[in-house]
């Protein structure tokens, strides 16, 4: 039976992906199409199980949205069912993993001789310092926003936190500092899930954990993320870019400004807020244009699209 084209008596490709929940439920309505049957089995319940058994032996690809080193129960399912190529995405922290890994004992092999591919160039070149073929690929996507919402007319910046034991990792001791050096800044925490809490000054304020930060977004001007470590490009920033907001963050993004401490911070923000006292301060528009230029998702589609199909037909 042919594969990869609608039609009678012809299948199409079919990918199973894994990993990361919150980015693989959104791969089904990013690559499906008449060509493409894009499985998310992310998620462990008891039929999504009895589910990916099938899938496993009848796919053409496994797609995991984080990388390892390390064989675990998923992988060595999708090895013993038969499933021949993987795609390993490594998207951040689990470089972090992997390293300690690395520095513990020697990797598996059969991880060796995966694809590998990587969210950023920079962590693409983490991950090839352990010794494995890693490429960048551009995988990250989002709407863009039609008519965004003009900047508040109070000046407010956003920042993200989802477990304290994260804090470190997220550079939540930054924040604080230029908080207190900022009073009359008002600064909101967004991510914290049920349980979880964190010492801030009186000019943040806290939302809890939602899956929709549209309000967010439209009530800030500035998304501020300090992170140590990170995929390069988070959703989170490129959410906030086509919103029409300012970005500041640890990497070089387009049409953010790429801050490395917590004084560079300080600084970015009172200039920005000096311009939006002035009334200069409008809609990041270069922001905006980058969103539609790099990371559209026809734009994305297209070249995961052609990447699969070459590996899946090599």
């Amino acid at each position: 039976m042919k594969r990869g084209a609608a039609g009678h008596g012809v299948r199409r490709y079919r990918v199973v992906v894994h990993g990361l929940r919150h980015f693989c439920q959104k791969l089904p309505g990013l690559l499906g199409d008449e060509k493409w049957d894009i499985r998310d089995r992310s998620r462990h319940t008891p039929v999504q199980l009895a589910r990916l058994v099938g899938d496993l032996r009848n796919c053409d690809l496994v797609f995991t949205w984080a990388g390892r080193i390390d064989m675990g129960r998923f992988l060595w399912a999708a090895r013993s069912l038969g499933a021949k190529k993987f795609v390993f995405f490594w998207c951040g922290s689990d470089v972090l993993r992997a390293q300690r890994l690395v520095a513990a004992g020697p990797m598996d092999p059969w991880i060796r001789r995966q694809i590998h591919w990587a969210a950023s160039p920079n962590l693409a070149e983490e991950v090839r310092s352990m010794g494995l073929a890693c490429d960048f690929v551009q995988a990250s996507f989002v709407e863009a926003v039609r008519n965004p919402k003009p900047l508040p007319r109070e000046f407010s910046v956003l920042v993200f936190l989802p477990r304290s034991d994260l804090a470190d990792l997220y550079g939540w001791d930054r924040v604080k500092e230029v908080a207190e050096a900022l009073p009359t800044v008002r600064f909101k925490l967004v991510g914290l899930h049920r349980g979880q809490s964190v010492e801030s000054p009186p000019n943040i304020s806290v939302q809890r954990w939602t899956r929709d930060l549209t309000s967010a977004y439209e009530e800030s001007t500035v998304l501020w993320r300090p992170v140590r470590h990170d995929a390069g490009i988070s959703f989170m920033v490129l959410e906030a870019l086509s919103y029409g907001r300012h970005v500041l963050y640890t990497y070089p993004v387009p049409g953010g400004i790429q801050v490395q401490n917590a004084d560079d911070a300080k600084a970015q923000l009172k200039n920005l807020r000096s311009l939006h006292e002035s009334g200069s301060l409008g809609l990041n528009y270069a922001g905006m244009q980058a969103i539609a230029r790099t990371y559209a998702r026809d734009l994305v589609r297209r070249e995961l699209h052609k990447r699969w199909e070459e590996i899946i037909c090599s």
